[in-house]
């Protein structure tokens, strides 16, 4: 195992920057997933630090050597990638052990490598087959295991359950977790799906447009996402985001349209001459009206999707889009005019201007 660190890493194509002054320092042993839209330079990122890519700048750490120039087989990472790249004249057995024999490794010890790492994924059956008799999952399992084999000091998975159904996703998002917890190796991955970041990683880092925006837990980024990207980017369904203007009356309140509510007071030590604020409610953070509550707001109901555990409902409230999560038997049919309740324990303030959290201070 080994710790990772990117220091001012940029990447350019031409006079285009696709990757953009990356600082990150990845501890032996963790799980760290690049989560970001198609675009946004995590798989560009992932490239450089397996060597796939050149580094246009900054300086490329796997352990104590600078690696920036080194070859991709002289990194000792093994990287899983999201077309399976089997070779299909070879069985299981061959495909999973073909980079072992150009290293050319003692015999025994790649059939040793081979059957440890068919156990791992269970996959000992299957080795005298060929890839076009395996199902999506089971192809995975074998580019997992040619990786693993290796023995590398660093996983990098780029987008690996991409080419896979959502059933089959699931699960071999639990076999990778698993399969981390057995072996412990520092594990870089990237994703444009929200959910495997927040299921799989130790720490998130969400990119947008070749910038790194935030760094976290999945926890502390759901909880206190930076700026309105990662506030909207992490968290299924979406946060909700509504314009809001800051007012002073008996004590500071925010107005957005058809609704106005009191200040928490952990925000009041953030406000300033900023009038303009942008007003941040997870779906789970609205409710069926309570008698008596005033921290609502009125939304007009377009679809109605029951999960069975509970209901979402989509439709547009304060002139935006709205989803809510209720409760499995909230009476509400598309078409309805409903009152929420917004628990403000739990709401965003953004600068507007400036897209950050209240109280979190936006790069210069």
């Amino acid at each position: 195992m080994a710790a990772v660190k990117l220091e001012g890493i940029t990447k350019k194509y031409g006079d285009q920057v696709v990757v953009k002054d990356v600082n990150l320092d990845i501890e032996n042993g963790d799980f760290v997933v690049l989560v970001g839209p198609s675009g946004c330079g995590k798989s560009t990122t992932l490239r450089m630090i397996a060597g796939l890519e050149e580094i246009s700048g900054g300086k490329l750490s796997i352990g104590d050597r600078v690696v920036n120039d080194l070859s991709p087989r002289d990194r000792d990472v093994a990287m899983v990638f999201q077309s399976y790249a089997l070779y299909p004249h070879m069985t299981v057995a061959d495909n999973i052990s073909f980079g072992l024999k150009l290293r050319k490794m003692d015999k025994a010890e790649i059939e040793k490598r081979v059957l440890d790492a068919a156990q791992i994924l269970e996959i000992k059956d299957l080795l005298d087959r060929k890839p076009k008799a395996l199902s999506g999952g089971q192809r995975q399992r074998v580019a997992m295991g040619r990786a693993i084999v290796r023995q590398p000091e660093v996983f990098l998975f780029d987008e690996p359950l991409s080419n896979l159904d959502a059933k089959l996703r699931v699960q071999m998002r639990a076999e990778i977790a698993k399969l981390y917890q057995r072996l412990k190796v520092t594990t870089i991955y990237v994703t444009h799906d929200q959910v495997e970041a927040m299921t799989l990683a130790k720490h998130i880092v969400v990119m947008n447009k070749g910038v790194v925006q935030q760094v976290g837990a999945p926890l502390e980024l759901y909880r206190a996402p930076v700026n309105t990207f990662v506030a909207t980017f992490i968290g299924s369904p979406a946060m909700n985001t509504f314009p809001v203007e800051l007012v002073n009356e008996g004590g500071p309140r925010i107005k957005g349209q058809g609704f106005e509510l009191p200040v928490p007071e952990r925000f009041v030590p953030h406000l300033s001459a900023q009038k303009q604020l942008t007003l941040g409610v997870r779906p789970e953070h609205l409710h069926a009206l309570l008698p008596g509550e005033t921290a609502k707001i009125s939304a007009r109901v377009d679809v109605v999707e029951p999960l069975g555990f509970e209901v979402h409902i989509l439709g547009e409230a304060g002139g935006q889009p709205l989803t809510a999560k209720l409760g499995p038997d909230v009476p509400v049919k598309a078409g309805d005019q409903i009152e929420l309740g917004i628990d403000l324990d739990h709401i965003h303030l953004f600068d507007r201007a400036t897209t950050y959290a209240l109280g979190r201070k936006a790069p210069t």
